[in-house]
């Protein structure tokens, strides 16, 4: 295996291949594959098949990472990909609300240059004049640093849409017997994302083989999507778990079979782990002020209910019945805290000033196993949901929303594990593999990590 000064040594060499479109001497690449939903524990889970990514982590490192709030998809690929949080980057959930507009719309759907306020490792490998390729990475869409992309983008239903993915692109991979189509008619299936993933690491695969980009992003759904319709223990989460590390060792292969094995990093990631809720709480009873009434706006959200200020509140008449109805609220078993204005920074996440899509000035939050409601039907008690919940989006440091992370391959120490790695850690390790700057990255280098 090449060592890391030796790499740093070959990015010295000028020149071009024109076979790969490459930079001559440039021996560096890394392929980011995140696994949607690999929580921490999955790696731990003897019960589940990862031969692929076991063996990765074997001749690399592992940790148990810690997320971003709130440990949801886009907020925390977007952290995987810049090196900063939500409050750094703007992606703060997956579906948001325009305060401006009143429009209602997932976040990946905008094009690149208005969803990510920071630069990316996209961004920063394009630059070095490096190629760059991305499949079905969030927030991509019309990313011009990106020179092989099939972008994650819900309102585009035709193949053919740019906006998707590039026409040129799509007929290469069709004239090259890689089956995109059943990407497309299968990725938003839970009992058909399996395929869906598989066919978009063919496309990934074909990619790396013909045009060896410095930087690849793959992101796979299927653990995501089966978790969320059968639970975290479910066996048919496990195969899908098997059906990732699969599709990770498709890649391992295509690695070898072009010869870059020694000098190829290989990051497996994820955004958040997983939890059953099987509880609910409502807190209209307990929030009831009636001078509050066109003053404040409550919204509830899963675990949290959140608070909004309208124009005719107060401050010197409203903010002490406020102020009233969050200490009932803090009081109520189920309630785990209270995030006041002047708080959001501490979890990494924007006031509700600086950005239009955060939802209100005031955040209560149930416990992980409580979601809130605000169902004046109920009272104030937690009671069974009619059908559990399974998924994401509570605080980053609750156990079971930790993200595996696996890095394993040229330039990564082999046999260690991380105690306190982070997501927004990631991108600043790639960028030092990859010898890029991210200059608004607020994550660290994993020094322990590397050679």
């Amino acid at each position: 295996m090449i060592r890391l000064a030796s790499l740093v040594a070959a990015l010295a060499l000028v020149g071009t291949n024109a076979a790969t479109d490459q930079p001559r001497g440039t021996s560096r690449h890394v392929v980011l594959i995140s696994i949607d939903g690999f929580a921490a524990f999955h790696l731990d889970n003897s019960a589940i098949d990862l031969p692929n990514i076991r063996a990765l982590a074997g001749a690399g490192i592992a940790a148990a990472s810690e997320t971003v709030f709130p440990s949801m998809t886009h907020p925390a690929h977007t952290t995987l990909i810049t090196g900063g949080t939500p409050r750094d980057h703007g992606v703060v959930n997956n579906r948001v609300t325009d305060r401006d507009s009143g429009r209602r719309f997932h976040i990946t759907n905008l094009p690149r240059s208005e969803s990510i306020k920071v630069p990316t490792l996209f961004d920063a490998v394009h630059d070095r004049g490096l190629r760059t390729a991305a499949f079905f990475w969030p927030e991509t869409k019309d990313d011009g640093a990106i020179d092989d992309n099939v972008a994650e983008v819900f309102d585009a239903r035709e193949l053919a849409d740019p906006a998707a993915v590039a026409p040129a692109l799509l007929a290469e991979l069709r004239a090259a017997g890689v089956p995109i189509d059943s990407f497309f008619a299968f990725y938003d299936d839970p009992f058909g994302q399996g395929a869906a993933d598989i066919a978009l690491t063919r496309a990934a695969i074909h990619v790396l083989k013909a045009r060896r980009p410095a930087l690849l992003a793959l992101h796979l759904l299927v653990a995501d999507k089966v978790q969320h319709e059968f639970g975290p223990a479910h066996y048919l989460s496990r195969s899908a778990l098997t059906t990732a590390d699969h599709a990770v060792g498709l890649v391992r292969a295509a690695i070898r079979e072009a010869g870059l094995e020694d000098t190829t990093t290989i990051v497996v990631a994820a955004d958040h782990g997983f939890v059953t809720v099987e509880e609910e709480l409502s807190l209209s009873s307990v929030l009831d002020e009636p001078s509050l009434k066109g003053r404040v706006r409550w919204k509830a959200d899963g675990w949290y209910v959140w608070g909004e200020l309208l124009p005719g509140f107060d401050a010197a008449t409203d903010g002490p019945v406020l102020n009233r109805a969050l200490a009932r609220a803090a009081a109520t078993p189920g309630v785990a805290r209270i995030v006041r204005p002047g708080e959001f920074g501490t979890l990494g996440y924007p006031e509700y000033a600086a950005n239009k899509f955060v939802e209100g000035q005031y955040l209560i939050a149930g416990d992980i196993t409580t979601h809130l409601t605000l169902d004046a039907k109920v009272d104030a008690t937690r009671h069974r949901r009619p059908r559990a919940y399974h998924g994401h989006g509570y605080f980053p440091d609750a156990p079971s929303m930790r993200a595996a992370l696996v890095m394993s391959g040229a330039g990564i120490a082999a046999g260690r594990t991380l105690r306190d790695a982070r997501n927004v850690d990631v991108a600043p390790t790639i960028a030092r593999l990859l010898n890029v700057e991210l200059p608004k990255a607020t994550g660290r280098v994993l020094a322990d990590a590397l050679k």
